[in-house]
């Protein structure tokens, strides 16, 4: 069977021609509005802009070498959507005949719910290949499996398999699209409450989507730590969910039955590089940096592109510094030490950056690695980099907001620029040990000058500005009115007290 399912697939590569000239303009456009209807990585909204392409395709690799057969299959047709964007339709093609053939080998059974993506890329992938007969060959194949599902749309169906490869698709390309992901998980669920992959799609997603350190969670009400638990209570082996809920447990200081999970998920799936990389979190979150150092390097040598290990990596060699400059006798002991760290520490961000220019946490801990190290130029290089992102969400503008505050302030001395940062990162409704720290620093500032010169504007404006967003308009206009009597005419102030007295 193996032997003619691929006999077949080189014959309709090899028989392929072109559409004739004849093939009219207007008959590709309705091919295209057909094409739309369909529900695959080309409807997908799966922008170039949105991923670094090199490490999207390194992680689809990772995931055919070290994950669970199941998951080859929506890895196949990832890939295949990557060498579309890289311009390869050809190994495309190769790639969507594997997808079907592992569709084939894992559900013998019920295959067609399994190919309708597939189908639909193979559609696409002959479309921009200028192959209309071919194109419209897999259009109607999907056609016939909608229609034998008793689907309602001519070119889709509403089954949890298409919900689940979509979901874990989009948490896959880009943290842009995580929302989109929990809410395909949702429909899926909704159709097959107790499917395992569903729900372990669902706990990955909320747990994205809600920060671990979201300091204003009891954990009666942490949704992603019920949904770990719940995905994991269906498939009890899934180690990825192993160390996640671990990791959850962590922050909510419940770290002896966390330690269950790693000893468990390091004795099952150790190999794995991204269970190592999560493991390691919660050994290095622990203290036990050097063990975590240890699994990391062994990961490393599987998956030496790895930019998440690398970073991993430089996050422990960074603990280890801060704690040994807690030393106050530091200087004259340990210079050779700080030295040594401080080198790891950078290597490994820079690495990371390298690997994958759009990982935000590892540039941003890069920047602030050179401004520790005193190398200020490199480090308002990279912040420049930094402020150039796109598509980051508002708690990572939120992050970046901080540091490049905290930098100015601390090491630049630029303190005006540094409050304009504190207080966009303040401005951002993200409730978060992030946010609380630009409150922090603000309320700092703003007391060291009062406690110089007692008639600091900037200092009242600073505190009016902090009352405001907190929506405390009395205390706000107290403290602007005091801003304006040493500053008249100011016409921040002025606006900040003329808003709020409407407001009231």
């Amino acid at each position: 069977t193996e032997k003619l399912f691929t006999a077949f697939h080189s014959q309709v590569i090899l028989q392929r021609r072109p559409c004739s000239d004849s093939t009219s303009k207007m008959s590709k456009e309705s091919l295209k509005r057909k094409l739309l209807q369909l529900q695959c990585h080309f409807t997908w909204d799966l922008r170039r802009e949105d991923v670094d392409i090199e490490d999207f395709e390194e992680r689809i690799y990772e995931s055919i070498k070290f994950s669970k057969q199941s998951i080859k299959l929506y890895a196949y047709n990832q890939l295949a959507y990557v060498n579309y964007l890289n311009g390869c339709n050809e190994e495309a093609l190769t790639h969507l005949q594997k997808a079907e053939k592992t569709a084939r080998e894992d559900h013998p059974q019920d295959t067609e719910k399994w190919l309708v993506v597939t189908y639909g890329n193979f559609a696409w992938i002959y479309y921009h290949m200028n192959e209309v007969e071919q194109a419209e060959t897999y259009l109607e194949k999907v056609k016939t499996i909608c229609r034998n599902l008793g689907s309602a749309s001519t070119y889709t169906a509403n089954i949890p398999e298409i919900y689940g490869e979509k979901g874990f698709t989009l948490l896959k390309f880009s943290g842009k699209h995580y929302e989109k992901a929990k809410e395909c998980f949702e429909k899926g669920l909704e159709k097959e409450p107790d499917d395992p992959k569903l729900n372990s799609g669902y706990a990955i997603a909320l747990h994205r989507l809600e920060p671990t350190n979201d300091k204003n969670k009891n954990m009666e009400k942490c949704k992603p730590l019920k949904q770990l638990r719940r995905a994991l209570e269906l498939n009890p082996d899934d180690a990825i969910v192993m160390v996640l809920l671990a990791l959850r447990l962590q922050d909510f200081q419940q770290e002896k039955e966390g330690l269950q999970y790693i000893e468990k998920a390091l004795s099952t799936s150790a190999d794995i590089p991204q269970v190592t990389r999560y493991v390691a979190k919660f050994l290095r979150r622990q203290g036990s940096v050097d063990k975590a150092l240890m699994l990391l390097k062994e990961a490393l040598e599987k998956m030496p592109n790895s930019a998440f290990l690398h970073h991993q990596v430089g996050l422990c060699y960074r603990k280890k510094l801060f704690k040994l400059k807690k030393d106050m006798h530091y200087q004259s002991k340990s210079s050779g030490q700080i030295a040594d760290l401080t080198r790891h520490c950078i290597y490994h961000f820079e690495k990371a950056v390298e690997l994958k220019p759009k990982f935000q946490f590892a540039q941003v801990d890069l920047a602030c690695m050179y401004a520790d190290a005193h190398n200020y130029s490199k480090a308002d290089e990279r912040f420049e980099i930094i402020k150039k992102m796109n598509n980051l969400k508002a708690e990572d503008w939120q992050h970046i907001n901080l540091e490049y505050g905290k930098y100015l302030l601390y090491h630049k001395k630029l303190e005006k620029l540094a409050i304009f940062h504190l207080k966009e990162g303040y401005k951002i409704q993200n409730e978060s040990y992030i946010r609380d720290n630009c409150y922090t620093n603000l309320k700092k500032i703003a007391e060291r000058k009062i406690s110089r010169n007692t008639k600091d504007s900037v200092a009242f404006g600073i505190l009016g500005f902090l009352h405001q967003v907190k929506e405390e308009k009395p205390q706000a206009i107290e403290c602007y009115e005091k801003a304006l009597k040493y500053d008249p005419g100011n016409e921040d102030y002025l606006s900040a007290l003329c808003e709020l007295r409407l407001s009231i």
